[in-house]
């Protein structure tokens, strides 16, 4: 190979077409620009919690469970605590209740967590004013359960700074929990432990454990979490884990170390990067449709200059280098694009996270990482790569002969069909591995790089049969301009392609994530109705029922549905303990799940409206069981994650008792609608008798009446919990807007680099629309028409990308929201149109700019002389 001379014939026709090159590198940079921002961040947010997980967690380890830790298993936390922790461990309880602000009269769902001992080890927590939390924390042990102990100093609390917005109080403020009223002392700004979702949900509430009692809140049967902490030595810790960690395991412990919080916190925030980093692929991926149409043109444009190089003696491999160390040069320059496009991102993307989780309590440094910075630079590379691969087979091809004879051309042109299968088996294979690179993980990457190729896959094919129908349905009898214009979609050259599955896609994207989020939100919103509940009363006792339900309905509200709850564990599957799966080492994730979680069962005689049964038969009411075929009967996801069928043998551990079942039914449940539904449900007989609370739906005219209920309601039953359903709905639609403003903006993106793949299709043809408007304008064609020909092109293009990438937009949507969601199917008619025709809009008026003006405005004698030359 004559390096020289293709380094000299590569610098030469990069100088000469690098307009058109840096638009074809925009089409690229734009998806490496979020690549290389993403994966730097991801290296900052790791780096930030390899050096803070200690203070993230608050103590080297953390130990969560259901039920006091007593037994064998508490003397062997005393023994590692006296042996090997730095300090006492500190113990928290943790629980749910309404607080009420007895000076506003507003009420709130919170998530309480009473504190004793040093927590945190590492770290500390930071309130406003400073100094509070070590009046919280630093109660003694042995005043748990004495009221008493307090004295006549008043109960204080720590609370979320949301917690004071939401119930219109201040700090001073009285705060009622069951019994009790605790004085607002101080707001957190920073805990470990906590932080994104959980808290927006429910407010953090502070309080020292010793005052629990003083609520009347934990009683037998309580939902309430014990949670341990300990500071010590990792290699003691691992050595006590292994050594009883099928007790733990059997005792259903939760066992959280520094290093399995750092793998989950970093695992999280990987995964969140890599979602994103998919939709920067996706962009990468599109840009790369525009760029190998482009480029293809751009080398059909040289073969005859390829042509004339072999006549003058240039051997294959000098020419093949000559375009080889070009597309190098343009997939190296696309990646430095995009490595200092990410700069701007790098400051945005942090915005974004902070906003996603602003009590996200660690500091975070961003950069851009080398590693991202590489990787950008070599993903320009092999996009390039695999973009001009098929026309370097051409420039390979090129005989000699092409230069004399232009009938030669014909042969030669065009891989054969074993050619362009194998190109293309090398394009989906770039893009699978690029796909899993990206993804969290395989088979999210699977289905990535699945969907991509069906959906490009799908627009191609949408395109090529309008094609045809065009071809077919062309008018013969209209005039020229508009004949010649629709003709120009389907002739040779036409780039009707590329742009329909550019701009298809990115309307695609945009427009059936936003129609399956009207979908849902639809749903969710629907059945407003006299019949549908919109307050949840939680945690009622087996004692209170009546006169709660009296309450309820001497306030105006009617009780719809009334379900009482039991706790218990699956004790046993098909005759062997659940202690005895659990062990199991690889035992399958669905099933460890099903087997070690906390059931809430009910019991009743009647199926509700939101099931139905798939397999086996409902119980006759007031049947009489034996002892030891005592039915139940199961939700389907449940039966299918725990391989269950009918006749197979259920025990529940309910307080302690073995309670034995069999499947005799298994029922669908539409977890959609607001009612009572239950994974696990029982005949009367059953559990009539086991400790229980219960769940009342009810519904009330009027926010200001719902309010006022909530109110009075805990201040009679301070142990019930009430929601205001029409509050959730809010929070979910708060939730949907945040969604929808992601949506759009990822839209947006997607959008932007169809367009500039638009434009780099019409400048890739903008010498032939040039000629074609020369020889028109020779022939006597006036301006005028010739702009009515570009028009007519660029609007009917633009239709037809609209309306492909729309329709299959509403066809996936659709298949999403009633295949995969179960939802009633509801498209937003006016937003959809709306970005059909902005869409419509910008491609006519891109594809109208892009060719043909210079044609358009030249003199007919100086076209005539520039269509001599070019012969």
């Amino acid at each position: 190979m004559n390096a020289r001379f293709a380094l000299a014939m590569a610098r030469r026709e990069l100088r000469a077409a690098r307009r058109r090159f840096a638009l074809y590198g925009a089409c690229m940079a734009i998806g490496i620009a979020a690549i290389v921002a993403l994966h730097s961040l991801r290296t900052s947010v790791d780096a930030a919690i390899d050096a803070q997980s200690r203070s993230l967690l608050g103590a080297d380890v953390r130990i969560t469970s259901r039920a006091p830790i007593e037994g064998e298993l508490a003397d062997a936390f005393g023994e590692l605590e006296r042996e090997h922790a730095k300090a006492p461990a500190a113990r928290v309880l943790r629980f749910g209740t309404m607080a009420l602000a007895p000076r506003t009269g507003r009420t709130r769902l919170v998530d309480v967590h009473a504190v004793e001992g040093g927590f945190p080890f590492y770290g500390a927590v930071e309130t406003e004013p400073p100094g509070a939390w070590a009046r919280i924390a630093g109660g003694a042990r042995d005043a748990f359960g004495d009221p008493s102990a307090a004295g006549d100093a008043p109960l204080e609390a720590i609370v979320d700074p949301s917690l004071l917005v939401q119930l219109d109080a201040e700090l001073g403020d009285e705060i009622a929990l069951g019994d009790a009223r605790f004085v607002a002392r101080a707001t957190v700004r920073r805990a470990p432990g906590g932080f994104g979702l959980a808290t927006q949900a429910a407010p953090r509430l502070f309080i020292a454990r010793r005052d629990v009692a003083a609520t009347g809140l934990v009683t037998f049967g309580s939902l309430v979490e014990h949670i341990v902490y300990l500071a010590i030595e990792r290699a003691p810790l691992d050595a006590w884990l292994d050594a009883h960690g099928p007790a733990l395991e059997a005792a259903r412990l939760r066992v959280q170390t520094v290093q399995r919080f750092r793998r989950e916190l970093s695992g999280g925030f990987d995964r969140l990067a890599r979602f994103l980093g998919l939709v920067g692929l996706a962009a990468l991926a599109l840009g790369a449709i525009g760029v190998a149409s482009g480029v293809r043109v751009f080398v059909r444009e040289k073969l005859d200059a390829v042509a004339v190089l072999r006549a003058l003696g240039a051997r294959p491999r000098d020419v093949v280098a000559t375009y080889a160390l070009l597309a190098v040069a343009f997939g190296l320059a696309a990646g430095a694009a995009g490595v200092l496009a990410c700069a701007p991102l790098v400051a945005l993307v942090p915005r974004f996270i902070a906003s996603a989780l602003p009590e996200l309590p660690v500091a975070i440094d961003f950069a851009l990482s080398p590693r991202a910075v590489v990787a950008g630079l070599g993903l320009g590379l092999a996009a390039t790569g695999v973009c001009a691969l098929g026309p370097l087979v051409d420039v390979a091809r090129v005989e000699p002969l092409r230069a004399l004879r232009r009938d030669f051309a014909a042969a030669g042109e065009g891989a054969p069909r074993a050619g362009r299968i194998a190109l293309a088996l090398v394009a989906g294979a770039a893009v699978l591995g690029a796909s899993l690179w990206q993804a969290p993980s395989a088979r999210v990457g699977l289905g990535f790089a699945a969907g991509l190729g069906a959906a490009v896959a799908a627009l191609a094919l949408a395109a090529r049969l309008a094609m045809r129908a065009v071809r077919a349905l062309a008018p013969e009898r209209a005039p020229y301009w508009l004949r010649q214009g629709v003709a120009n979609l389907f002739r040779p050259r036409n780039h009707t392609l590329a742009t329909t599955v550019a701009i298809g896609f990115a309307l695609f994207h945009l427009v059936a994530l936003r129609t399956v989020q009207h979908s849902l939100l639809a749903d969710l919103a629907a059945d407003d109705t006299a019949s549908r509940p919109n307050l949840v009363l939680f945690d009622v006792q087996r004692d209170q029922g009546d006169e709660v339900a009296a309450f309820l309905e001497g306030r105006g509200a009617r009780v719809l549905e009334r379900a009482p709850l039991v706790s218990a564990r699956l004790a046993a599957f098909r005759g062997r303990r659940a202690t005895d799966w659990l062990r199991e080492p690889d035992l399958h994730r669905e099933l460890r799940w099903a087997l070690g979680r906390e059931y809430r069962l009910t019991y009743r005689d009647d199926l509700r409206d939101t099931e139905r049964i798939v397999a086996g038969t409902w119980w006759e009411p007031g049947a009489r069981f034996a002892p030891d075929a005592l039915p139940v009967s199961l939700e389907e996801d449940l039966a299918r994650r725990l391989g269950a069928g009918l006749g197979d043998r259920v025990t529940w551990e309910v307080q302690g008792v073995d309670v034995d079942t069999v499947v005799t039914s298994v029922r669908e449940v539409d977890w959609g609608r607001m009612a009572t539904n239950f994974f696990v449900v029982v005949p009367p007989a059953v559990l009539e008798r086991a400790p229980q609370s219960a769940v009342l739906l009810a519904r009330l005219e009027g926010a200001d009446e719902r309010a006022e209920l909530q109110r009075d309601l805990v201040a009679r039953f301070p142990n019930v919990s009430a929601i205001d359903a029409t509050a959730i709905l809010g929070v979910l639609d708060a939730a949907m807007r945040q969604v929808e403003t992601a949506v759009r903006a990822v839209g947006a993106f997607t959008l932007a680099v169809g367009l500039l793949v638009l434009l780099a299709a019409a400048g890739a043809v903008r010498g032939e629309r040039a000629r074609e408007a020369a020889l028109l304008r020779v022939l006597g064609a006036s301006s005028r028409t010739l702009a009515r020909i570009a028009a007519t092109e660029a609007l009917a293009l633009g239709a037809l990308a609209a309306g492909v990438g729309t329709a299959l937009a509403l066809a996936g949507a659709w298949a999403l929201v009633r295949g995969v969601f179960e939802a009633p199917f509801s498209v937003p008619w006016a937003e959809v149109a709306r970005l059909a025709l902005g869409t419509l809009a910008a491609t006519a008026l891109l594809g109208a700019a892009g060719g043909g003006r210079r044609g358009r405005r030249a003199s007919p004698r100086a076209l005539q002389r520039a269509a001599l030359a070019s012969r």
